[in-house]
């Protein structure tokens, strides 16, 4: 089992000490970082809406991005299967 560390992060103002392992910390660190980008472009867009509605917007896009990443998996992983039976019928065929 790995090693927890403890990371500080500055994630849309606010400061965070969390757990995490040194294999995973970069991927931590550049999610926050990928969220303040997000968090900081919807406000450029946006400067008048509040703070609270900005992330609800926030994790909305993120939630769909990863709903559309998971779609694409399943349907690679479709494929992936489609293409082992057609392989395996063609070596039966040989």
């Amino acid at each position: 089992m790995s090693e927890q560390i403890a990371v500080e992060l500055r994630v849309l103002g606010h400061n965070f000490r969390l757990a995490t392992t040194e294999k995973e910390k970069a991927d931590l660190e550049r999610a926050a970082e990928l969220l303040n980008e997000k968090y900081d472009d919807f406000r450029r867009k946006a400067p008048r809406v509040e703070p609270s509605k900005l992330i609800i917007m926030v994790a909305l896009e993120l939630m769909q991005e990863v709903l559309s990443m998971n779609k694409s998996l399943q349907e690679y992983a479709h494929c992936e299967r489609l293409l082992t039976t057609i392989l395996e019928d063609v070596e039966d065929l040989v």
